[in-house]
């Protein structure tokens, strides 16, 4: 099968209603799932970003097959999905754009000019704006999602290249893992007043990549890729509180949903990393497969599900015994993953190939691979998966 790039698949479950989503450049998944939930629907789709092809595949999880491509912009690379899963927003890293998606429809509605290298975004819990960082930029961009406008992208944090953001439970505060800077950028969301858009800058360990908030919304977790930690900080206080070491070049990280564990993906020893929240230290260390890039957990918090991108596998973690209980091979280069609605499967972009597997969670066994999820890059690379819900 060819190899393809696919800088991000955003795979969106969406039901539609009866009346009608070096290693800092390396590659990542084609696929970016992100899962989107539409009221008084019958059909849930994957939203998925493919960056070879320009477009945003949909997958009817109902049949588990691709059901229509969406253009979007030049070289897709990652999605986010709003609150109320009737919007898809797609960042195209080679034109500087966001694509906006009507998950209903499956259309692109608008297309919006930004500043360089787009990537992670994420919506305000109220669904009014967009928060969008640059791996080649040192500002945040901000969108009204109302008028598809950019309201402000003064909003400078320092370093350029941004890897992730995500916001505080009552929207009020947004965190930004500054992976060239080594910190963590927090931005008051406030528009109006003396501290609207307001930065205060966290130091971290070198390289943070990823974050995770608790499920009480009281820490922040950030994954430090060079400096082989997890820092910890306090919401309340916005302060850094402790820093735990754990396997080298951690970046994957997922939080159970009781808030007890939390769970790291160390890419370079293969390893996960258990750490318990009320101790913040590690508990446990397992040993998975090569390049452990992604880490998911079932809603229910009994299944972690850790995608091994150079293994062509998925290891699956018993949360009670903290154990690997199976490991899963896929095809090659899993990366991203995401979980349905209904918590019976798990979807992973492969993304050394154009496929998505399918993997049954009750029973753990793959089901399928879904083929021809995007298109074959000229120079014959892998292709990047990402997916979100």
């Amino acid at each position: 099968m060819t190899a393809i790039f696919l800088t991000a698949i955003a795979i969106a479950f969406v039901k539609r209603s009866a009346s009608y989503r070096t290693l800092l450049r390396a590659p990542l998944p084609l696929l970016l799932i992100v899962c989107a939930l539409v009221p008084s629907a019958r059909a849930e789709h994957l939203f998925v970003v493919t960056k070879a092809s320009d477009t945003v595949a949909v997958i009817d999880s109902s049949i588990d097959e691709v059901i229509k491509q969406i253009p979007v912009g030049s070289y897709p690379v990652r999605i986010c999905i709003s609150p109320d899963r009737r919007k898809a927003y797609v960042s195209n890293e080679d034109d500087n754009t966001v694509s906006v998606i009507d998950t209903v429809a499956q259309t692109t509605t608008a297309t919006i000019s930004v500043g360089p290298a787009p990537h992670e975004s994420a919506v305000t819990p109220d669904g009014g704006r967009l928060f969008l960082v640059h791996e080649n930029a040192d500002f945040v961009t901000v969108i009204d999602t109302a008028t598809n406008t950019v309201i402000t992208e003064n909003i400078v944090i320092g370093g350029n290249l941004a890897k992730d953001i995500l916001f505080s439970l009552n929207g009020r505060f947004a965190y930004v893992a500054n992976y060239s800077a080594g910190t963590v950028n927090i931005i008051n969301t406030a528009t109006t007043g003396p501290n609207s858009y307001r930065v205060r800058t966290i130091p971290t360990g070198a390289g943070a990549r990823r974050l995770a908030i608790s499920p009480a919304g009281d820490r922040v977790f950030v994954t430090n890729y060079l400096d082989n930690s997890v820092s910890v900080i306090d919401t309340r206080k916005q302060q850094l509180i402790a820093t735990i070491p754990v396997g080298v070049n951690p970046r994957g990280i997922a939080i159970t949903p009781s808030g007890d564990s939390i769970y790291v993906t160390n890419v370079g020893d293969g390893t996960v990393s258990i750490i318990n929240c009320a101790t913040l230290s590690v508990t446990n260390t397992l040993k998975v497969g090569a390049n452990p890039w992604q880490i998911i957990i079932t809603k229910d918090g009994t299944r972690a599900f850790v995608s091994n991108s150079n293994s062509a596998s998925v290891s699956v973690i018993d949360t009670a015994s903290q154990q690997v209980i199976q490991t899963l091979s896929t095809d090659p280069g899993p990366f991203f993953s995401a979980i349905n609605s209904q918590g019976n499967k798990l979807y992973v972009s492969n993304s050394m190939y154009t496929t998505v597997a399918v993997i049954d969670i009750p029973s753990l066994t793959v089901l399928k691979e879904i083929q021809n999820v995007g298109s074959g890059c000229p120079d014959g690379g892998p292709f990047d998966n990402v997916f979100g819900l």
